[in-house]
């Protein structure tokens, strides 16, 4: 195959804000293992609970997770997540001001332990549903 990967974002932010059903990302993944290409999900701009779920792409239900998830921002660094088959064998080899960046590690930790203790994910669907109800009327 001449393709090495499909790239989504779980909310394609900058193209007019356009969503993909969890049917479509379904069928994507599928797709992806079928032909043993790389499904990336750029959550830069969803992810950190923006959709009421830690990761938006978590709304999909997928048969299995992608083989990157790509972060930034909100994560007060940046990086991306990966399967064991894609693991480096030389870990910090691209070491750089942010990736690898022990002070950002333990920002991040301290970030996500607050995420969970405050339940701000729930908060965060429950306000988007608010909203969105609110914006049907």
């Amino acid at each position: 195959s001449e393709v090495c990967a499909v790239i989504m974002e779980p909310i394609q932010s900058e193209g007019g804000e356009n969503l993909h059903s969890p049917e479509f990302a379904q069928g994507v993944r599928e797709l992806t293992k079928e032909l043993g290409i790389f499904f990336i999900v750029d959550e830069v701009q969803t992810g950190v609970c923006s959709t009421g779920t830690f990761w938006a792409h978590e709304q999909w239900n997928l048969s299995s997770p992608p083989d990157f998830v790509t972060f930034a921002k909100r994560m007060l660094s940046c990086g991306f997540y990966h399967n064991h088959e894609t693991k480096s064998e030389q870990p910090y080899r691209h070491f750089n001001t942010f990736f690898g960046d022990s002070m950002r590690a333990l920002l991040t930790a301290q970030q996500n332990k607050i995420i969970k203790e405050d339940n701000l994910a729930a908060m965060a669907a429950e306000v988007g549903d608010y909203l969105q109800d609110g914006l049907r009327e």
